[in-house]
């Protein structure tokens, strides 16, 4: 296991950054992912942007408080990450994507989503059976009963329960030492709002760094054992597309809220949707039909579920009662 600790580039001013933008526009993949206080949730604030080249050769950590004075002189930057020709490999892409948004008013293109890769790999690499995806439900701190999954199985039609990074790094089994759990300890006893102090310990600055090593290595492996190919990448940045916007339509949600965080993939990312969209009540985001439980008589849909499949399952997953009723469509 490699324990040698990582090696990155703070860039807190302009010369830092100049020096970033000119090793970074030169490769064409990078490695990017963001640390803050309660990323993409109601008090989202970014603080710092990590971005590495495509096997972390350079990692550059940057001081988004540090370099609010000069956003307007980072624009070579921001044409790195606007240029759809430059691949950017994330680990759910959705809350970064969110406050790099917001922050900088810049929208990230051609993402390939790693957790995605990891879900499509499931079947088509390692043959994985439906009722495995079902099972993935009831395991876990939050687990739906498999008795309950079996009598609302069309509720779970489709749905995939998503997995983190340093459990798939553990499964892969990959020679790196993780995250580092005095930092993780820190961020449960104190919160995220720590990612906002200055000047910023050693030992947050390395973690940040460490998840761009952590990301580039599971990017390696899955291109080493066909979950990425060039045959399904396409497939993959449309895929993660979808799931960056997925968070931006559906908007900042507070911490509490039952149809905000929780480990279920969003219906209508994998596949592109078709036909008429509907609003969900719980999520707010336009989706198709198929997303949400339908009542038929014969075989047309005469009325649609109030809230999409997906916010339904969160629900369950978070024992939460949440009255479901039906709208004619």
């Amino acid at each position: 296991m490699d324990s040698s600790p990582t090696k990155y580039v703070y860039c807190n001013d302009l010369p830092s950054v100049a020096y970033a933008t000119r090793i970074l526009a030169l490769s064409p993949v990078l490695i990017i992912d963001c640390e803050g206080r309660n990323i993409g949730g109601l008090d989202g604030a970014l603080s710092l942007m990590c971005i590495g080249t495509e096997k972390a050769e350079y990692i550059f950590v940057f001081d988004v408080l540090a370099l609010k004075p000069f956003k307007f002189r980072l624009m070579p930057l921001f044409c790195v990450l606007a240029n759809s020709a430059v691949k950017k490999v994330m680990w759910d892409c959705r809350n970064d994507f969110l406050e790099i948004l917001s922050e900088y008013n810049v929208m990230l293109t051609s993402i390939l989503d790693l957790q995605l890769a990891e879900i499509q790999a499931r079947t088509a690499v390692n043959k994985e059976k439906d009722f495995q995806r079902i099972q993935r439900f009831s395991w876990g701190s939050r687990a739906v009963p498999l008795r309950t999954i079996k009598q609302n199985q069309e509720l779970f039609l489709g749905v995939h329960r998503l997995q983190g990074m340093d459990a798939c790094i553990r499964k892969a089994n990959l020679p790196t030492t993780g995250k580092d759990p005095q930092v993780v300890a820190m961020h449960k006893a104190v919160g995220s709002a720590i990612w906002l102090d200055r000047p910023l310990p050693p030992n947050l600055l390395a973690y940040a760094a460490h998840d761009i090593e952590m990301i580039a290595m599971l990017y390696e492996h899955f291109k080493t054992n066909s979950w990425i190919t060039s045959a399904n990448e396409l497939l993959l940045v449309a895929q993660s597309m979808r799931y960056a916007y997925s968070l931006f339509y559906q908007g900042r949600v507070a911490d509490n809220d039952v149809f905000g965080p929780c480990a279920v993939l969003p219906l209508d990312v994998l596949s592109e949707s078709r036909g008429p969209h509907f609003q969900c009540h719980g999520c707010h985001r336009m989706q198709s039909l198929s997303c949400y439980s339908v009542r038929k008589q014969g075989k047309k849909p005469q009325a649609r579920s109030n809230i999409c499949r997906t916010c339904q399952i969160k629900a369950l997953l978070k024992e939460t009662k949440y009255p479901i009723i039906w709208v004619a469509v």
